[in-house]
């Protein structure tokens, strides 16, 4: 599969946004979601296998995703850090 995450100007200033550590921390994700979205994410509420979410940081941070099975376009919605 040829995932790729959409990188749009939202996207990149919520990634800005993040502490250093943060952002760092979420290349590492940004890379698994790209190789499968699937194995690095859990269901955002009903399991719908559109709306996803993932930790990283080691749980100091939080990512909830859209994944379009179609398109194969990671979208995200929003971040939150915590550390």
């Amino acid at each position: 599969m040829n995932w790729q995450l959409t990188r749009s100007q939202h996207t990149l200033d919520m990634i800005l946004a993040l502490p250093v550590e943060g952002q760092l921390a979420l290349l590492d994700l940004i890379e698994a979601l790209e190789t499968d979205p699937y194995a690095v994410t859990e269901p955002y509420g009903v399991d719908d296998k559109i709306t996803r979410q993932a930790l990283f940081g080691g749980g100091a941070g939080l990512a909830v995703l859209f994944v379009n099975a179609v398109t194969q376009r990671i979208t995200v919605l929003s971040l939150t850090w915590t550390g």
